[in-house]
């Protein structure tokens, strides 16, 4: 019986790619994990095993620092979503028909995806100061928006969802229009109005890009960096403070790489709980036909 040949160009041309994703990807989150137990030199490179010490200073020290840029994180996060997602949704729904100023319309919408952060975060910065901002003028509030615990991590949240509300709007308006006008119509004609066929038919039909949007959007928020370091650096009184904006002073600013690297596991562990859950959801409530 002649033995089959294995071809292994296949192989060989996937060879660059698992190549970079080792180096880049694995090797990277490996090293995090064995530096989370170690101790290592000013350049974060393993010295010697530590054991568990860092990981005690980061859920117990810093008098329970660790509970606070968690409720931040996934406060914000929440935060994020719902103002996002409801700007997003609000608008792709106005934009569904086409009519005659739509494409205006839909680049005034779309406009702060091309800004960027460290730009928009100086635009709001202004928008938001204490002694003459534009929001005090408009609101006849006398209050330093970002310096205040009790308005700060809010505010941070619209800027966010500000800035990223022109990508949600244009991937739900991508899923409305992809629903058949022929299924509309039959329902006008059964007696729906705009709001039912909203709720009834769009929404559903279109719960692939809803999906993505939802999933994306509170990643996003979560690894939020560049308006939290120009606006409010984590106060005040660490109320803005999250468990990106943590890794970020631990390990760029005074160097403890092992600290670091704790957060980031937990960070990684964060992320990935959240994936499955959402990825639970997502067998329920997507429907792809």
């Amino acid at each position: 019986m002649k033995k089959r040949q294995i071809d292994l160009l296949p192989y060989l041309l996937l060879v660059p790619t698992f190549a970079g994703i080792t180096i880049f990807s694995f090797w990277p989150f490996l090293k995090t994990v064995i530096c989370s137990f170690s101790v290592t030199d000013p350049f974060g490179d393993w010295l010697r095993w530590e054991g568990t010490y860092f990981w005690k200073e980061l859920f117990v020290g810093e008098e329970g620092l660790f509970g606070t840029m968690m409720k931040n994180t996934l406060l914000f996060a929440v935060m994020n979503f719902v103002f996002t997602f409801t700007a997003g949704m609000i608008l792709a729904l106005l934009c569904v028909k086409r009519g005659k100023f739509r494409k205006l319309y839909q680049t005034i919408y779309a406009i702060p995806i091309a800004i960027s952060s460290a730009t928009a975060s100086i635009m709001w910065q202004f928008i938001c100061k204490g002694n003459g901002g534009l929001l005090n003028v408009w609101t006849g509030i006398d209050m330093d928006w970002l310096k205040d615990e009790r308005t700060a991590l809010i505010v941070l949240s619209v800027i966010t969802s500000w800035a990223h509300v022109g990508t949600a709007f244009l991937l739900l308006l991508a899923g409305f229009r992809g629903v058949s006008e022929d299924v509309q119509e039959a329902a006008i004609v059964d007696g729906a109005g705009a709001f039912t066929r909203a709720v009834k038919i769009m929404i559903p039909m279109a719960s692939p890009q809803i999906f993505y949007v939802v999933f994306t959007n509170i990643l996003t928020a979560i690894k939020t960096f560049t308006q939290i370091r120009l606006l409010t650096g984590g106060g005040p009184m660490d109320a803005t403070r999250t468990l990106m904006y943590q890794i970020y002073c631990k390990g760029a600013d005074a160097g403890e790489y092992e600290y670091a690297c704790c957060a980031s596991v937990v960070m990684f562990l964060l992320i990935f709980v959240i994936t499955r859950v959402q990825f639970a959801f997502e067998k329920k409530m997507v429907h792809y036909q």
